[in-house]
Parts: structure tokens; C-alpha cells; sequence
């Protein structure tokens, strides 16, 4: 083939390949194969073809816009930050971007059919998705739990169960039927489980499932049980419990139970201490309840599983010397691709905390991640800390604000002094007010007199 008809890049490769010497022309040809290996990512910001469409995501106000783009394989997008005050954003996920300043763009030309997500690495709320040749995957009508995991209604209301099942079915696979325990009032559930002889039984579904972060704000999150959180496993010191968990994925993961005291092959770290759980998968775990106070449970698969809903809380509750109070909650506080939210939901969608005047509240923070820390604060009165990590402090700490990284856990008490609807959110403004007002990382304390 001569000059004329080939590539202009590759024509021009050819003619300085002809007229170089010798040993010139081996440093070309390393050079180019060295390129060629540095470069793996050349499939998916592949030539545009003819006939293909350029697409905009404009990211301006805190969002991507459109934020679910359908597009054909080979089709080129270009994200542009048009925001107006400064706001540096970052593209992660499935595509990975530099900085962009206002101003700034990034384009990709989605080579391969499939469902790329992503999101904003500083401002993790920030999400969305490129569905290239396909719709996005639905979970199986089969695999819904027995309680609605993103109930209709004003913010705040808790689930309206048809079926509140209080121990999963015996002798079914966890994806069959999963089952949800109690309601526990702070958009937490308890998990369900099965004494067999000594031994409680519990059973773990993970599967994909549309979740109503907010309202009208659905991702595709991936849950224990149908929720997100997953189910609070909440045992007794010394009790034998055993986790049956089954992998309705399309990837492979496995489970680690985060700060128990247990036996090495039941920790779950795949490749490490047990084989990968692969989809369509089960697995058990089997381990005594020693580590007590408030723990929690997650994918040990990337921060990518986590950051879509793969966790939950882990309560032991010591034989003597529990935290008292008059009430108790839990929130796990999320900054992956769910947004960041408190027991999977952003405000206005979180749950809101009830007490009255001079009641002791215990609420349980447990930062799941998985990127980053949030100083937690509450309005109208300071907080004691008491136990970090389930371990109980000898000298307990008061304080406002309290800075809660990923993996950490804290007991916190306070006796709320005046009625009203007091705050308690992260203070980094980003995670917690936009343009409009409260976002994603806040929930309220209802205080009666």
C-alpha cells in the first residue's frame, strides 16, 4: 500500500522509519511499542466513528446535567465545568479526568457497550451514568426483600411494611425471600435471624437494587437484603452466630466483620483468608460475638461496593456495662457513589431522630466511607463521647464537633436542654448545604418538651 492511501499518522510513521538509519530506526520502533503498552486505555478512547454523536454533560450547580445519558457504542462525550464560582471538579469511577476548573473539559469516546458510572471525586454526590447500547440493569422482581427498601411518602416517614417477617425462612438461600427484622426509628432495620440449637443464624442477600437516595434520586445501589444500609446484625456477648451470605452480584466480593475478634479464616478478605464469593455464589461465615460495643460489616471488594450500599451495623451488647439512655440510634454515614447520605439517604430523605428535654440520646456514628472524614455536629447542646471503636473510654470527652473517619465508630450521649428542630450534619458546607439549602449529610433531632 503506498503513502497516498495509507493514515496520515501511519504514512508519515512509514516515510521516518524509510529514511532513518539503522540503529534510529530500532529507538522509533521501541518507542512506539513502549507507547502502545503505556496507553491500555486506547480501546475505550477509541477513533470516533463515522456517523457517531458528540453528547455535552454540562457540570454546573453542584451536578452533572444530564445525569443518565443513553448513548451508541463509539459516541463521544464532553463534560464541561460550568460552574461560576470557582468550583474545581474531578471525574471518577468508571472514567478518570484531571482537575477541571471552570471552564475546563474532558471528552471520552465510549468505545464498548455497557453501563459506565461515575462520580465527582470532591464532591462524591455528584453522580452519574453513561449507558452505551443498553438500559440500565433492573433487580429481579424475585430478589425484592419483604419490605419495601425506598418507601413512598413525606421525608422522614418510616417504611410501611405488608409483611414484616421476623426470622428468614428456614432452609431457603438468603436471595429467596431475604427478610428484614424491626423498624428501629432512625432508617435502620434489624437483621432476622434463626436459632439453630445455640447457634443464630443469619441470612445476607447481595444483589442490585434501584434505591431512593432522595426525593426522585434513584441510584443503582448495591444492598444486603434490598437496603442500604444492610440489616443491623445486633447478637448478645458470647453468642455463636453464624452469616450465611449469598452473592446475587455480578461481580465478586466477599465480607469482613469489622473489629470482631474471630478466628483468621472466617476474617474476609478474599484471597487472604478465603476465596472470592463469585456471583450466583454462597458462603458462610461462623465466629462467637467477643468484641463487644458497635462494629459494623462490609465488602472487602474496593471502596467502589461500599460506596453503593455494601454495609451495615454490627452491635454486641456487652453482658454488663451497656451505654444507658432512653434512646438509641444508629447513623452510617456514606460519601461513595449513593451520594453522601445518613443510613443511605441525603436530606430531606433522612430519617429524623425524636427525643424530649432532658432524655439521654445515644446515637451510634459509624463512618463506612469510603473516602472520607466528616466532623460531625450537633446544634443546641454538646455531646460526651464515650466509646470509640466499641471500646468504652475511661475518661469520656465533651465536644460539638467530632471528626468521624472511614472505618471509625463512636458512642456519643447528650441530653438534649430546649425543644425545637436542632441539626445534626457534617460541617464540611459541601457534604451539607448547597445553593437551596440542606443537602445530603444532615438529619434533624426533634426535641418535644
Amino acid at each position: 500500500m503506498s503513502d497516498t492511501t495509507a493514515p496520515e499518522p501511519f504514512a508519515a510513521l512509514r516515510r521516518a522509519l524509510s529514511d532513518a538509519s539503522p540503529p534510529v530506526r530500532r529507538l522509533m520502533l521501541i518507542g512506539v511499542i513502549a507507547l502502545s503498552i503505556l496507553v491500555p486505555g486506547a480501546a475505550l478512547f477509541a477513533p470516533k466513528a463515522a456517523g457517531a454523536t458528540n453528547h455535552t454533560i454540562a457540570i454546573k450547580n453542584f451536578a452533572f446535567t444530564p445525569d443518565v445519558l443513553t448513548l451508541a457504542p463509539g459516541d463521544t462525550v464532553t463534560f464541561v465545568n460550568q460552574e461560576t464560582d470557582g468550583t474545581v471538579h474531578a471525574i471518577r469511577g468508571d472514567f478518570t479526568s484531571p482537575d477541571l476548573p471552570p471552564g475546563a473539559s474532558f471528552m471520552v469516546t465510549v468505545a464498548t457497550a455497557g453501563s459506565y458510572n461515575y462520580y465527582c471525586s470532591f464532591h462524591p454526590y455528584m453522580t452519574g451514568i453513561i449507558n452505551a447500547g443498553t438500559a440500565p440493569p433492573s433487580p429481579s422482581p424475585s430478589r425484592s426483600p419483604s419490605v419495601s427498601p425506598s418507601p413512598s411518602g413525606s421525608p422522614g416517614t418510616s417504611p410501611s411494611p405488608s409483611v414484616t417477617p421476623t426470622t428468614p425462612p428456614p432452609g431457603s438461600a438468603p436471595c429467596d425471600n431475604p427478610a428484614l427484622g424491626a423498624d428501629q426509628g432512625d432508617g435502620t432495620r434489624l437483621a432476622a435471624y434463626n436459632l439453630v440449637g445455640t447457634v443464630k443464624v443469619f441470612k445476607l442477600c447481595m444483589s442490585q437494587t434501584d434505591w431512593e437516595v432522595s426525593p426522585g434520586v434513584v441510584k443503582q445501589a448495591y444492598t444486603f437484603n434490598g437496603i442500604v444500609p444492610g440489616p443491623t446484625i445486633k447478637v448478645n456477648e458470647g453468642d455463636q452466630v453464624r452469616v450465611i451470605v449469598q452473592n446475587d452480584l455480578p461481580e465478586h466480593t466477599a465480607v469482613h466483620w469489622h473489629g470482631m475478634q474471630l478466628p483468621n479464616a472466617q476474617d474476609g478478605v478474599p484471597d487472604i483468608t478465603q476465596p472470592h464469593i463469585m456471583p450466583g455464589n454462597t458462603y458462610t461465615y461462623e465466629w462467637t460475638a467477643k468484641s463487644t460495643g458497635t462494629h459494623w460489616y462490609h465488602s472487602h471488594m474496593g471502596g467502589g461496593q461500599v460506596g453503593r450500599g455494601l454495609y451495615g451495623a454490627l452491635l454486641v451488647t456487652p453482658t454488663l456495662g451497656d451505654i444507658a439512655a432512653d434512646k438509641h440510634y444508629t447513623i452510617e454515614i456514606g460519601d461513595g457513589s449513593n451520594g453522601f447520605t445518613f443510613n443511605g439517604k441525603s436530606y430531606p430523605a433522612t430519617v429524623p431522630l425524636t427525643a424530649s428535654v432532658n432524655q439521654k440520646v445515644h446515637v451510634r456514628l459509624i463512618g463506612t466511607g469510603p473516602e472520607m472524614i466528616h466532623p460531625m455536629h450537633l446544634h443546641g447542646v454538646p455531646f460526651q463521647v464515650v466509646a470509640q471503636d466499641g471500646n468504652k473510654l475511661a475518661s469520656p470527652y465533651t465536644v460539638d464537633t467530632l471528626n468521624v473517619g472511614v472505618g471509625q465508630t463512636y458512642d456519643i450521649v447528650f441530653q438534649p436542654k430546649e425543644p425545637g428542630k436542632w441539626l445534626l450534619h457534617c460541617h464540611i458546607f459541601s457534604h451539607s448545604e448547597g445553593p437551596n439549602g440542606m443537602i445530603g449529610l444532615v438529619t434533624i433531632i426533634n426535641v418535644t418538651p
